[in-house]
């Protein structure tokens, strides 16, 4: 004999409320996660911020330099001293291959504010180095 309406009522309950249980555990998941991504991403934004001050207190244009790669950093102002070090890079065999802006940390998030341009880095490359 097949089930009572009742039975079956209690059966759809039982099984809507597993389903609720699911969702529950999905959503804690989710949640564990977003979590964990956010304080990675705290971690991230809080180095990436040290190293934006650094670049900004850093008093030579010359950033970084190594026999394969240099980092010049163009500030506002100061054309003529970044000038002088392009030309001088160039003679030694660097060509310039690529510059990056440097912004205050907030504008990675599309925050505006003033005074957000942090200047901009030049990424040279010595020839001898490049196939």
């Amino acid at each position: 004999m097949g089930k009572s309406i009742k039975e079956k009522i209690d059966d759809i309950h039982e099984s809507i409320e597993e389903k609720i249980d699911d969702v529950k555990e999905t959503v804690q998941d989710v949640q564990k996660e977003a979590v964990s991504i956010g304080k990675e991403q705290g971690r991230g934004i809080k180095a990436e911020y040290k190293d934006i001050e650094k670049i900004r207190h850093n008093k030579e244009l010359i950033y970084y330099k190594s026999d394969a790669l240099a980092i010049v950093s163009r500030k506002l102002g100061g054309f003529d001293e970044f000038l002088k070090v392009v030309d001088d890079l160039t003679r030694e065999g660097y060509w310039m291959m690529n510059s990056e802006d440097v912004k205050n940390v907030l504008g990675n998030f599309g925050l505006s504010m003033p005074g957000q341009a942090r200047g901009t880095l030049y990424y040279f490359q010595n020839k001898k180095y490049i196939n």
